[in-house]
């Protein structure tokens, strides 16, 4: 693997195929983490901002969304976004969110981008979610966190729900155009391909959060916020209408925010998803998250 640094964009051919460390190796990647799951281990990398020496009791956590895309034919490619991120971009993107919720925040890198070991092309399943959850309990300890309100991107929301399912130290988790249903999105998918034949990938072998949402924590029930476009053309409206509806089938109050993201895709909503995690940071009532959110929106409509 190579160790990217500064103003370095991210090898994209590690993201298309995988890249590979080891401890020693491991050990000279800026903030890289040895996490060893399901009998191998990946270097984890993470970026950090707004940490005091001492106690830090709540802490912004941000998975981000896939980087490796297919077209209705199949053929993968990288998103452009990924092709001009930096260690210093996302440096500098943590620190506007940490100064905005007024709190430490924490970019953790799925395996196989943006400087972490790993095979991009397997995400989604159980490692990759196990990976996330023991790299989060080292940081913890690190940086002495008491608590995480984490904020997930579509498919980081698959991971940001997964946690939400197997942590009690969540206190709020926010989904934007969140893979929340791995079996309704894959269905989708499904449906919308034009090659013949089986899937290229084994959806089987995914995590679904929907699963497990009865493992949620009751005391506190954590805040949760799911935020959609209904035109997603990405992680479809319904799939995450369905995740919402199921939590409220077990009692649980999630907030579902109608959203507008930028067409054709009508998917990235990654901002609005920060903006609410910053003010639940904060205290701020869920009144004040819908205003913000709208804001947002109106500031994206063109005159």
């Amino acid at each position: 693997m190579r160790i990217t640094r500064e103003s370095e964009r991210f090898a994209m051919v590690e993201a298309l195929n995988g890249a590979f460390s080891s401890p020693e190796h491991c050990a000279r990647v800026p903030n890289g983490l040895w996490i060893e799951a399901e009998g191998g281990g990946e270097c984890i990398r993470y970026y950090a901002r707004g940490f005091a020496d001492g106690e830090n009791p709540l802490a912004l956590v941000y998975f981000s969304g896939d980087v490796i895309l297919r077209t209705t034919k199949g053929v993968r490619h990288i998103s452009h976004a990924y092709a001009d991120a930096s260690p210093m971009k996302i440096e500098k993107d943590l620190a506007a969110w940490s100064a905005e919720a007024q709190r430490p925040t924490i970019f953790l890198a799925r395996p196989g981008i943006y400087g972490s070991s790993g095979d991009h092309n397997l995400r989604r399943r159980p490692r990759e979610i196990e990976l996330m959850n023991r790299a989060l309990d080292v940081l913890k300890d690190h940086f002495k966190i008491s608590s995480f309100i984490l904020a997930g991107h579509s498919g980081g929301g698959q991971i940001a729900a997964a946690l939400l399912n197997k942590r009690s130290d969540i206190e709020a988790g926010v989904f934007s155009s969140g893979l929340v249903s791995a079996r309704q999105v894959s269905a989708y998918w499904e449906y919308r391909r034009e090659i013949p034949g089986k899937l290229l990938d084994d959806t089987t072998t995914y995590y679904d959060p929907v699963d497990e949402i009865g493992n949620i924590r009751r005391e506190p029930i954590p805040a949760i916020y799911v935020i959609s476009d209904p035109e997603d053309r990405s992680v479809p409206f319904y799939s995450q209408l369905y995740y919402v509806r199921r939590l409220r089938s077990i009692g649980l109050n999630p907030r579902h925010i109608y959203a507008h993201a930028a067409p054709p895709l009508h998917h990235l909503l990654a901002d609005h998803g920060k903006r609410a995690a910053s003010l639940l940071a904060q205290g701020q009532s869920e009144k004040d998250v819908r205003r913000a959110l709208q804001e947002i929106d109106l500031l994206q409509v063109k005159p």
